[in-house]
């Protein structure tokens, strides 16, 4: 498997991503596999998670790996804004609610 870093920019947030390529050749056609890695692959612990398959270029599955992971990045930022003002609501209820 190939392993590739890439750093993917989010608004003002960049993101460190390992994503990791597999290629198997079927007649004369490429089958590439992109996955991405729960943290660095060297680490005995980080596993890679299947994104997408039969990608026919290394070019195609790269861009459809950094998209799909800055789509994950935005949700989980959106969450995270959603959940600390929920917090915050929680923790400072209004005046008029005594």
């Amino acid at each position: 498997m190939i392993k590739i870093l890439r750093h993917i920019k989010v608004g003002d947030q960049e993101f460190v991503t390992w994503f990791g390529m597999e290629i198997k050749k079927k007649g004369n056609r490429p089958n590439i596999d992109i996955f991405y890695y729960t943290g660095d692959p060297s680490d005995e612990l980080s596993m890679h998670q299947l994104i997408k398959s039969k990608f026919q270029s290394k070019q195609e599955a790269m861009q459809f790996g950094i998209k799909y992971m800055r789509s994950l990045y935005q949700d989980l930022i959106k969450r995270d804004k959603e959940l600390s003002e929920n917090q915050e609501n929680q923790e400072n209820p209004d005046e008029s609610d005594f």
